[in-house]
């Protein structure tokens, strides 16, 4: 990337910590990297600037060296040793993998060139390592809009560079790459990427999301493995068999924390429950009728969580509820299954056990992958998926639109006024965008935006494009009328799908 000297780079200042500093090569400039004179270690941090450029492989042998100086008190030796940085990720990148997320922290400092040199250097290995597209890009990208104007540049020219790189290496690769942007930095992505606006329940904490086509489920048969196939279990091992008190719960680990609950590991005497385990999840909102809604919907989620693919509720109370013990794994931090094969069967699963409560008069109403966890099942059987959050859509509803992340909001979820309540055919809607992420290892999106799942994973046939824009239809009445409508279609397609078996 092209440098510009403009702005915080005082050319006299730098030259004279250069001169004051007579070394004999790039280990004594290291070593002076520890002198207790500021001037001297900023002198040998700037010559280290030029050694970076003209001997990158002697520069790359003191690279430890290096890193501690950007977290020096002199803001002179961190801008010289950040420079040295972004030279050295220019020309051997491989060099600084390793080290990406200091080169990420680099970009949140408060001195404006230290962010400069911070941008150059995740461009820098960003470009060559596609893997790191996702955090750099979601670093660079909230900096062009920046208050100091050469910060701003550097950061669009950076992800312009960037993104037009890592496009073509996937071309070349023969796999699809899918940009999902936060609206906000959309328009900043270079003609011919495929960019998708999501707002992700408004969570800018990662803008920028890039996935390949190389992530979605593929055929059995093109699975590199000389183990023997895994598969379905013959059962889903069953619950235990207790009713928890919360007084047997004793919380010592937070896992995670979603918009109604925060859920934590909670230690059980061995006496009452067998490996001493359990989730339990505590609601945090305030408002009255969403502690009401809360309520209503773990009542109905207990009375349907007799099937083997609903979660099984333990033991519940007016704010908070028990499940088996699942570290917080869900379908989100896992992904798509790395096989169609399974990827259909967890489909199949999830669709009969939504089928199942439907029968019985309990609709989810916001089924996404965050929704979905799995209970391990043995060696080379597939974890058994299992969905839970029943109702909660219901409840989350009263404080934010979508109550689900947007990329698997139906129409009724963004506009319930326009699109009617949650219902029977919302179910319909979230299977539909699961099975869509299930099956390309991508969320949906709405219609406007939504990428063919022919395209996103280049192993499905064109019949799956039909399947889902009928699932995931705008209108209720043009979706499937019931899930067990969507069930049927989804084992005829499933039927003529090559490769789903071993």
């Amino acid at each position: 990337m092209e440098r510009d000297t403009d702005g915080p780079v005082d050319g006299e200042r730098v030259a004279a910590l250069r001169q004051s500093v007579d070394a004999d090569g790039v280990d004594e400039l290291a070593e002076r990297l520890d002198s207790d004179d500021p001037d001297e270690r900023a002198g040998a941090a700037w010559r280290l600037v030029e050694a970076a450029t003209t001997e990158p492989t002697r520069v790359r042998a003191v690279l430890d060296d290096v890193l501690d100086a950007t977290e020096d008190p002199d803001l002179w030796v961190r801008r010289g040793a950040t420079w040295a940085l972004a030279e050295l990720a220019e020309r051997q990148p491989d060099a600084l993998s390793v080290q990406f997320s200091e080169l990420v922290d680099l970009t949140r400092a408060e001195d404006s060139l230290v962010q400069q040199n911070g941008v150059v250097a995740v461009a820098g290995v960003t470009k060559s390592f596609p893997a790191r597209a996702t955090s750099g890009l979601s670093a660079i990208a909230p900096l062009t809009q920046s208050g100091d104007a050469l910060v701003q540049r550097y950061a669009k020219q950076a992800v312009r560079e960037v993104t037009a790189a890592i496009a073509e290496r996937a071309e070349d690769a023969g796999y699809p790459m899918v940009v999902r942007a936060h609206p906000e930095y959309a328009g900043l992505f270079p003609d011919g990427v495929s960019v998708v606006e999501v707002n992700g329940d408004d969570d800018r904490t990662r803008p920028v999301y890039v996935s390949f086509g190389e992530d979605a489920p593929v055929r059995t048969d093109d699975v590199e493995n000389d183990e023997p196939d895994a598969g379905p279990p013959e059962e889903v091992p069953k619950p235990p068999g207790v009713t928890l008190a919360e007084g047997d719960l004793a919380p010592d680990l937070k896992l995670r924390e979603g918009l109604l609950t925060t859920d934590y590991r909670a230690d059980v005497d061995e006496d009452v429950l067998e490996h001493g385990l359990a989730t339990v999840r505590r609601l945090h909102a305030e408002e009255s009728a969403v502690a009401a809604a809360f309520a209503d919907a773990v009542e109905q989620w207990a009375s349907v969580d007799d099937h083997d693919h609903v979660v099984t509720v333990l033991g519940y109370g007016a704010r908070w509820l028990a499940t088996r013990y699942d570290d917080g794994d869900t379908l989100d931090r896992r992904g798509a299954p790395p096989t169609l094969a399974e990827a259909v069967w967890d489909v199949d699963r999830l669709t009969r056990a939504v089928s199942y409560t439907h029968s019985r008069g309990v609709v989810h109403g916001g089924i996404y992958p965050d929704a979905v966890r799995f209970v391990e099942t043995g060696p080379r059987t597939w974890a058994a998926p299992v969905l839970g959050d029943w109702g909660f859509a219901h409840a989350a509803s009263a404080r934010q639109t979508p109550p689900i992340p947007e990329g698997f909001a139906a129409p009724e979820h963004r506009d319930p006024e326009t699109y009617g309540r949650f219902d029977q055919a919302t179910d319909v809607y979230g299977l539909g965008a699961l099975a869509y992420f299930l099956l390309t290892g991508e969320p949906p999106g709405d219609g406007d935006s939504r990428v063919p799942a022919s395209e996103q994973n280049p192993a499905l046939p064109e019949a799956a494009d039909a399947l889902f824009r009928r699932a995931m239809a705008p209108e209720k009445r043009v979706r499937f009328a019931t899930v067990l409508d969507f069930q049927r279609a989804f084992d005829d397609f499933a039927a003529d799908l090559d490769g789903v078996s071993g």
